[in-house]
């Protein structure tokens, strides 16, 4: 079950009602019963492994000694690696069977390991009651792709239990419409575009490619964006909030700034756990102290961030998937942070060098272009779904484009058409507009709150209508599922 199912709605109604209907004390209650409905709806083997990686953090967190610590990382990241790299060993080793890969295990496990070394490190108490932690593992909102939680921060909220808010609900409700509009009418619509070309690589040549890269960008921010939405929605009904997981990466100047904005919690996870503890640890200390006397006092100095830096996106890499695509993928992000990193002063001293005014508009808005095509560079690594698509793609994209063939019409790849175009160029623009407002510290739903309810309404119904209208759902057409589900 996802969240663009009819049985989801369906879900989700019996879960507000109920969770309103009980008595505050309760209602954790009322959501660890229907996240455990939601993720039997994936199948009872899966709900095992929650469980057990459950089982083994709660324990960790009870009986906080270091040799458990590190047991308790092990064994939550060999049930992430046997998910992550279990079919290719079957492979390798010609055994029979299929992996079970549990849903959310990106998500939970990262989200449990914070909770351990927290604990360990007494940034936070541990949880005395099992039922409560196993709610904050799999709370039905956030385990299909996040947001990455706190123990510290959502479980209060959990167990807290607001009263039911008219304002907060339609808020919630608002948000929810727009996640779906950025999944069904954006997403879902470009999906037909690039899942012919990355499909059919062969048929088509240049100027499709650079397309169909471009437009995948694009694809990966309204679905993964717009689940975000839709989960902080949903969350938002029940008076949880979560935290936010994307604060519009496309307005970033830099590639550093980009990762600041896009999927947050995934960044600070990283930040927190891995690369501070490597940064500030003795031996890497020391390393930095030996290099400064014998090589250079400045190489000396950016080890302590070229290391830790390299760990994280290798890692970051591999958690988005095992293979050479991902693992490149993530060496292409460390080199570009690293050089930033470590030659920022001198890159920021070349505009001045070159008397380009960096204060004007037009060169904040080529530093986002830039940081655009940054990002489209990497999806080319992992969008085609092989690194030999991906190197045949680059090779040829720059090969004569046949640009009148293609704005007269050949552009239109698959069934789309040009009632297509035209909505999907329409719906970027409306992202953008709403971006741009979010962006200057407008905040959208508290500005149509304060209209006239005639003009209230008017937004209301036209995003719905818009959304019921334009999305790619309905018979013959099964909604492709959010991208990051897979991670």
């Amino acid at each position: 079950m996802t969240f663009v199912t009819i049985t989801f709605f369906i879900f989700l109604l019996a879960a507000f009602f109920c969770y309103f209907v009980t008595k505050k004390p309760y209602r954790w209650m009322v959501l660890l019963g229907f996240s455990v409905l939601f993720y039997l709806f994936a199948g009872y083997e899966k709900l095992l492994f929650v469980l057990i990686a459950a089982l083994i953090a709660y324990l960790v967190g009870k009986y906080a000694t270091k040799r458990n610590l590190i047991f308790g990382i092990i064994g939550v990241v060999g049930l992430l690696f046997y998910a992550k790299a279990g079919e290719a060993i079957y492979l390798a080793l010609s055994l029979k069977g299929s992996v079970i890969v549990p849903l959310g295990i990106s998500y939970y496990s990262f989200s449990v390991i914070g909770y351990m070394l927290d604990v360990y490190y007494k940034k936070t108490k541990p949880e005395e009651n099992f039922f409560h932690f196993l709610l904050y593992m799999i709370y039905f909102p956030q385990i299909l792709e996040g947001p990455i939680p706190r123990y510290k921060s959502l479980m209060p909220k959990l167990l807290k239990g607001e009263d039911f808010s008219y304002e907060r609900v339609c808020f919630g409700l608002q948000r929810m419409v727009w996640g779906y509009f950025k999944k069904l009418v954006i997403a879902d619509r470009i999906a037909i575009y690039t899942g012919e070309i990355f499909g059919n690589y062969k048929s088509y040549s240049g100027i499709y490619y650079f397309t169909a890269i471009l437009l995948s960008s694009l694809q990966l921010y309204a679905d993964f964006s717009g689940c975000m939405d839709i989960a902080l929605g949903v969350s938002e009904c029940f008076g949880i909030t979560l935290d936010e997981n994307f604060k519009r990466p496309f307005f970033s100047k830099t590639a550093a700034e980009f990762w600041r904005r896009w999927h947050i919690t995934l960044g600070t996870f990283f930040k927190d756990y891995v690369y501070m503890h490597i940064a500030i640890s003795p031996k890497l200390l020391k390393l930095s102290k030996t290099a400064k006397e014998k090589i250079s006092k400045e190489f000396g100095k950016s080890l302590i961030t070229v290391i830790p830096l390299s760990v994280v996106w290798i890692l970051t890499g591999l958690w988005h998937g095992t293979g050479a695509d991902y693992i490149l993928w993530g060496c292409y992000w460390g080199v570009i942070i690293i050089i930033s990193s470590v030659f920022g002063k001198k890159l920021k001293a070349l505009p001045k060098v070159l008397s380009i005014d960096t204060s004007s508009k037009a060169y904040q808005r080529a530093q986002m272009i830039r940081t655009f095509f940054i990002f489209s560079g990497a999806r080319l690594l992992t969008a085609p779904g092989d690194l030999g698509v991906s190197w045949y793609l680059l090779k040829r994209m720059f090969l004569p484009w046949h640009l009148s063939e293609y704005f007269s019409g050949g552009a239109l790849v698959n069934d789309m058409t040009l009632v297509d175009v035209a909505i999907l160029f329409i719906s970027i623009m409306i992202l953008y507009v709403v971006s741009s407002l979010q962006e200057k510290g407008i905040k959208i739903r508290e500005k149509i709150a304060s209209y006239s309810i005639l003009l209230r309404w008017v937004f209301y119904y036209g995003l719905i209508f818009a959304t019921l209208v334009f999305g790619i759902y309905g018979p013959g057409f099964k909604s492709s599922d959010f991208v990051y589900i897979q991670f």
